[in-house]
């Protein structure tokens, strides 16, 4: 148990926060729907605080210099609406600590009410159900069950299982994240941070791994000259204040800007002003900002070309849907998408990282039906299916137990979309899942070091073979599998790094090897595996 933290222990401890954030960063922005759903807040707040840790140089270790340098740090660095308020938390939790060379349980809690405080004051009309409550319900439990014995570990411990308890109420102060169906984006960004530092002090290793960065382009042909403007710009911007321009008084110009748009979110320091502001006319927010100095950095987007540009990922029937229950399929690959929406589904998902419970809600809107069967393709995506389930209360749900694209592949064909009896549906599907038989291969490093490389072929997690040349190890698979299962249809999935000749030649083996079966081909531009091949 650690009773007390010097500098060099609170910079681990922020380092180890940023890496466990960098690691949940994509599932905290699937969960961002308030104010804007623009899908930003872990990557904000992973940006804000890993800015702010590197700009703390390393020759600093004791307490007081570490956090006063990481109080100044993070506030400048402080990007969106969720890293300006997390600056602010921080910076109140730092500058309290940095009255001392060490830190014991006392003098932590009283950082995390300063913390509280300064993110409050920030936030022009402060809004319970997000990041702001989740602190501030931890920081009054910590502090409620104090005891002078406490170490360092009790209380990180305490305020976690509280910002928990917290963050899980949120839907229920906010109507927004109840329909979502989700929690708090910026909340769950708080819980993941003090994670990351009970690791560090548990002596849990967490990998450092390269920030998250955004790396995919927005599609700016989403908004044209018939979109509906709605979400208005998100502004920022970094101001240095002169004395050669008007007076400035810090109250009066949050009262402006709160006049000015909406989402306000400030921060004062020395000769430097930090806004966010969400606005449909930035123009008049810079005229007025700039009378009192001008601009070190201005970032002006558009929040429904953010917004649209998230939504575009579930693809829709062109046909409306007369029949009595509707489709909902999840679909890794753009191609895939496109193909199940041919094959009859009213609605896919399209996702990169995972399907959130919000994706699978925003899609049982869209098909506008009473009841939906739902193919989550992925042993990740059942669970926020079944989350997804239970809280949409406008149709039935049904959730097959499809853990990959070819079951789904394999099932579509044989619904019945015009039975009005689902259960018979629902139970033709797992029939068909049922006796489907499905074969991965995969590229991994040998453990023998002689080989240069190993192809395995896997069936769940059993392992069925194992070669050194991807064809042989395919080939010699099939085969012992037609051998062994009475199956009459083989169905090949691939992706772009397998070169049409090698499908080619693969397929010609089998027909050519004596066996009474069908191959088909279906080509995918992404695939988990190299190659992933159905038998039914």
């Amino acid at each position: 148990m650690i009773q007390k933290i010097d500098g060099l222990c609170f910079k681990n401890m922020v380092d180890y926060g940023v890496r466990n954030l960098n690691k949940n960063c994509k599932t905290i922005n699937q969960l961002n729907v308030f104010p804007v759903p623009d899908g930003d807040t872990g990557t904000n707040m992973l940006t804000t605080i890993s800015k702010g840790l590197v700009s703390v140089d390393s020759s600093l270790t004791d307490l007081s210099s570490v956090s006063k340098k990481f109080a100044k740090s993070i506030v400048f660095e402080a990007r969106g609406n969720s890293g300006v308020i997390v600056s602010q938390f921080l910076k109140g939790f730092s500058e309290t600590l940095g009255e001392c060379d060490e830190a014991d349980s006392a003098l932590l809690i009283a950082a995390l009410e300063k913390g509280v405080i300064c993110a409050y004051s920030a936030v022009a009309n402060p809004v319970e159900g997000t990041m702001l409550t989740v602190v501030k319900d931890a920081t009054n439990a910590v502090k409620k069950l104090y005891n002078e014995n406490q170490s360092i570990d009790d209380t990180i411990n305490l305020f976690i299982q509280y910002a928990k308890i917290s963050l899980d109420n949120t839907p229920n102060l906010l109507a927004t994240l109840k329909d979502a169906g989700v929690v708090d984006s910026g909340g769950a960004g708080i819980v993941c941070l003090f994670e990351g530092m009970k690791k560090y002090l548990d002596g849990d290793n967490i990998e450092i791994s390269e920030t998250t960065q955004e790396t995919t382009l927005t599609d700016y042909s989403l908004f044209n000259k018939d979109s509906v403007f709605e979400f208005g710009y998100c502004t920022e911007m970094l101001i240095q204040l002169l004395n050669s321009k008007a007076f400035f008084d810090y109250e009066e110009f949050k009262k402006q800007l709160d006049e000015l748009g909406s989402s306000v979110v400030t921060t004062f320091d020395s000769d430097k002003v930090r806004v966010h502001i969400h606005t449909c006319t930035p123009s008049d927010v810079l005229s007025y900002c700039q009378q009192f100095g001008e601009f070190l950095t201005l970032k002006i987007e558009n929040m429904t070309v953010q917004h649209t540009d998230l939504v575009k990922n579930i693809l829709c029937s062109p046909e409306k849907n007369d029949g009595a229950f509707a489709i909902v399929a999840v679909a890794f690959d753009r191609a895939i998408q496109n193909l199940f929406i041919e094959m009859g589904a009213d609605a896919v998902i399209y996702s990169e990282d995972g399907v959130s419970t919000k994706d699978y809600i925003d899609a049982f809107k869209k098909t506008d039906a009473e009841e939906i069967i739902v193919f989550p393709n992925g042993n990740d995506a059942i669970l926020s299916a079944m989350q997804a389930k239970n809280l949409y209360k406008n149709a039935n749900i049904h959730v097959i137990n499809s853990k990959d694209i070819a079951e789904c592949y394999a099932a579509l064909p044989i619904i019945d979309f015009e039975s009005t009896d689902i259960q018979s549906v629902v139970d033709g599907i797992d029939e068909t899942i049922k006796n489907l038989y499905v074969v991965s291969f995969i590229k991994r490093k040998p453990e023998n070091e002689n080989v240069e490389q190993a192809f395995y072929a896997l069936h769940r997690k059993e392992i069925l073979g194992i070669g050194s040349v991807l064809d042989e190890t395919v080939f010699e698979t099939v085969k012992k599998t037609l051998e062994t299962l009475n199956k009459d249809i083989v169905t090949i999935f691939y992706g772009e790094s397998i070169p049409e000749e090698f499908i080619e030649n693969i397929v010609s083996r089998i027909e050519n090897s004596g066996f009474c079966v069908d191959v088909y081909t279906i080509p995918t531009q992404t695939l988990p595996s190299l190659l992933t091949i159905s038998f039914e």
